[in-house]
């Protein structure tokens, strides 16, 4: 990639200097697409985005960690080999490559100068040089497009789970009458349930704590392990990942539903004792009543659920985040 000429550096090439120039660019350039690759984690990711940490703070440690990875990514080649070698014998041969890097895997085979059929050592698939990167600056872009899509489906399925807290929330509000106190919500730039809040900041906590060492931690790995079988400039979302994060959204919607439905019953029971008592002593007054009544055994069951609730997140979390982070490191189909 010819960068001296795009940055306007051709004086300095008949000095002798061109070469080392445009190796240097050609490093800052590959930086950048690390960097832009950390970023979609940082956007939608949990902890991370959207207001969990301040922007300055997210994009200082995006870049801090795109400063650690760059240096080592010739090391992640042979990690990739590592980690599509099924039956540990050495030998990586086609049917052992997900469908969407058959294409990588029949270059890296043309250099090697073999055929695809006949497979590749780990020498040999580490050997591969960098892809080239786009002469262009709309080329670059292009392909710091598809690094920030990568990291943006990585973070958007792990907090497209934890929205369904959300949703879990609206529905106990509504509920219980507290929809009458709904609070600014920064996430979604508008109002929130005061429930969903507070069960939004219990789901970010039990993240932190996932096992084995941590939610957060876990999303960074995974983003790591797409430097080995997507390398830097070859970065893609196939279908099979896109159509994962659709079905994470259902998935939402069952843990809203699974959190809130012990007590939307107890609510139904509540309104229908409220209702008798209302038919047969009319002198009560069931509006003034029956408000404080649901609010308080509304606030006993939340209570009394949080440990279930706690339970739930913590059986869907680390599933999400497997899968998602499969389809993203071996992807079924590129487009």
């Amino acid at each position: 990639m010819e960068f001296s000429s795009l940055l306007g550096l051709d004086p300095f090439v008949p000095l002798g200097y061109g070469r080392w120039l445009d190796a240097a660019h050609t490093e800052i350039a590959r930086f950048g697409l690390v960097a832009v690759r950390f970023s979609g984690l940082m956007i939608f990711g949990p902890l991370f985005g959207p207001t969990g940490i301040p922007f300055n703070v997210r994009a200082l440690l995006a870049l801090a960690l795109a400063v650690m990875i760059t240096p080592v990514l010739p090391r992640h080649a042979g990690r990739g080999f590592d980690q599509l070698d099924q039956n540990r014998d050495g030998w990586l041969t086609i049917e052992e490559v997900p469908p969407g890097l058959h294409q990588r895997f029949q270059a890296v085979a043309l250099a090697a100068h073999r055929r695809p059929e006949a497979g590749l050592r780990r020498d040999e698939y580490a050997a591969l040089s960098p892809a080239p990167l786009p002469s262009t600056w709309t080329g670059y872009v292009v392909v710091a497009g598809g690094e920030l899509l990568l990291g943006l489906v990585l973070g958007l399925g792990a907090y497209v789970v934890l929205s369904g807290l959300q949703i879990a929330g609206q529905i106990i509000d509504q509920q219980a009458g507290f929809s009458l106190g709904e609070v600014l919500n920064p996430d979604f730039d508008g109002s929130g349930s005061v429930t969903g809040q507070s069960l939004m900041l219990l789901g970010t906590t039990l993240f932190l704590l996932l096992g084995p060492f941590g939610g957060h931690l876990l999303l960074l790995k995974a983003l790591l392990q797409t430097f080995e079988t997507l390398p830097v400039g070859e970065a893609f979302v196939s279908l099979s990942a896109l159509e994962l994060v659709a079905g994470l959204v259902q998935e939402a919607f069952l843990l809203g539903v699974r959190v809130a439905a012990p007590l939307v019953v107890m609510m139904t029971l509540i309104d229908v004792t409220l209702g008798f008592l209302g038919h047969s002593v009319p002198q009560v007054n069931i509006q003034a009543v029956g408000f404080a009544t649901r609010a308080g055994l509304c606030l006993f069951v939340l209570v009394s659920l949080l440990s279930g609730t706690g339970e739930a997140v913590a059986q869907a979390l680390p599933g999400a985040l497997a899968a998602v982070r499969d389809a993203l490191v071996f992807p079924a189909e590129s487009w």
